[in-house]
């Protein structure tokens, strides 16, 4: 039977074919678009709505809950200061046999590396060989203790109790019951054996040891790792056992000493001295500077440069020199200086090529200043102390000096001043058959120092 439905959205005016429609249900249209809109309406406003998110961090809702069941290890090259149990050597200060700005120490008694340090307290697995390893140092946060030994019971003496002074009193006779015996394989008792009630056996509860209580971590560390030259891989697995080792390295060479002991360190280790690096101050700010050039400060700059070779067999300079130079042909040149408050008089400059070809005569001009930056504000001439100082460098293409090295020994706030005033220079650079070269230089200049930088330290 096929039946065709024809729905009218007008009020009341429905009509199904073959079906007679019902008077108390009629099909009402305005309602139904009515629902569709404001159910659509709901679901885009939905749509629309931004939830906020959580407030609460990933660390709080998720980790901190189990924080008691988690071990933390912090890889990172930053690390807590670390003491050892005893001192190691008798200097103030660390030392080690190699040279680092960070200071590591280990002094195990019985050392079998000289690259790793391992302790871990449990298990004493004994690791055989050198593993890749980070610095690391943790602790829990809470220990467990170990039980304490339970209490030795002393057994009492035994004491035998004294004779009675009472006559003993004779045993009564039991009477005997003369009952049937029930039948065989009878499933009912006797009338004897239900008056008879036997005891209960019962087994003594067996009373437990109180468990340990946890309790905050000391400062001993659990976890120590150190190596000579620590792995930066964070993905390292932490080694399960001990391996002791000795071995050191500190911002001062020498023999190993874990230097007097830090009352800042958070830690304490058997055997064991980390000293991270002195963070040290920001430099002060640069002071405004002003450009000079060399040719705007002489009355005739000297248009040729070339210089005549002196050869190693005949000639006559200061030993400090030579040495410097030796089986090399030396060049000399003096260089004027005027107007110019920083020095006191003319510099003098010996310079080699670098690269130097026996029997060859190249054609050698020298290099000369070119410009430099000076502060601003500079001390008068009158509140200035004359020293001269001789230095060897490497002037380079660039026309930098570089690889500075003073020879006159002077005190350290005059050094800081010399390298100051030398690396702000550029000069134009030395050349070899019109090619610039870079050049082993030795400069004797006679400085202008101010007095106070001049005295504010003693020689070294």
């Amino acid at each position: 039977m096929r039946v065709r439905v024809k729905a009218s959205l007008r009020p009341g005016k429905p009509s199904i074919e073959g079906v007679t429609p019902r008077s108390d249900y009629p099909l009402r249209g305005a309602p139904f678009l009515v629902s569709v809109a404001v159910h659509g309406m709901i679901a885009a406003a939905l749509m629309t709505v931004d939830f906020p998110a959580s407030k609460r961090p990933v660390y709080d809702e998720f980790i901190k809950p189990k924080n008691h069941q988690l071990l933390y290890f912090d890889i990172r090259p930053k690390v807590p200061h670390v003491n050892p149990v005893k001192r190691v050597g008798n200097t103030p200060n660390p030392r080690g046999v190699e040279l680092s700005k960070l200071a590591i120490i280990a002094a195990s008694k019985k050392p079998k590396s000289e690259q790793v340090f391992i302790s871990v307290p449990a298990p004493k697995v004994d690791i055989r060989q050198d593993v890749p390893a980070p610095l690391l140092v943790t602790r829990l946060d809470t220990i467990i203790p170990t039980p304490a030994a339970p209490a030795k019971v002393i057994p009492k003496k035994f004491i035998p109790p004294p004779p009675s002074k009472t006559e003993p009193k004779l045993p009564m006779q039991t009477p005997v019951v003369e009952a049937p015996a029930p039948p065989q394989y009878s499933a009912a008792p006797s009338p004897l054996m239900t008056q008879i009630t036997m005891p209960t056996l019962t087994t003594p509860a067996h009373v437990a040891p109180p468990a340990p209580t946890a309790h905050t971590g000391n400062a001993n560390a659990d976890v120590a790792i150190a190596s000579l030259h620590p792995s930066e891989n964070p993905d390292t697995a932490v080694p399960n056992g001990d391996r002791p080792g000795r071995f050191s390295k500190a911002p001062t060479q020498g023999p190993a000493a874990s230097g007097d002991a830090n009352a800042t360190a958070s830690l304490t280790v058997p055997d064991l001295t980390i000293r991270p690096p002195k963070v040290e101050p920001p430099p002060p700010p640069p002071l405004p500077t002003h450009e000079i050039l060399y040719a705007e400060r002489l009355r005739g700059v000297p248009m040729s440069t070339l210089s005549v070779p002196l050869r190693p067999s005949s000639r006559m300079i200061p030993p400090t020199v030579d040495a410097r130079f030796q089986g090399r042909n030396v060049y000399t040149i003096v260089i004027p200086m005027e107007r110019m408050v920083t020095y006191s008089g003319d510099w003098i400059m010996w310079f080699a090529d670098r690269v130097s070809k026996p029997g060859d005569t190249p054609v050698v001009r020298a290099p000369v200043p070119f410009r430099k930056h000076e502060p601003v504000d500079q001390p008068p001439s009158s509140d200035r102390t004359g020293e001269r100082i001789a230095f060897a460098a490497t002037l380079g293409k660039s026309g930098k000096l570089d690889a500075i090295t003073l020879i006159t020994k002077t005190s350290t706030a005059v050094q800081r001043a010399v390298f100051q005033d030398v690396t702000s220079w550029e000069f134009q650079p030395a050349t070899r058959d019109g090619s610039p070269v870079d050049v082993d230089v030795v400069l004797e200049i006679p400085f202008s120092i101010p007095t106070a930088v001049a005295r504010s330290t003693q020689p070294q």
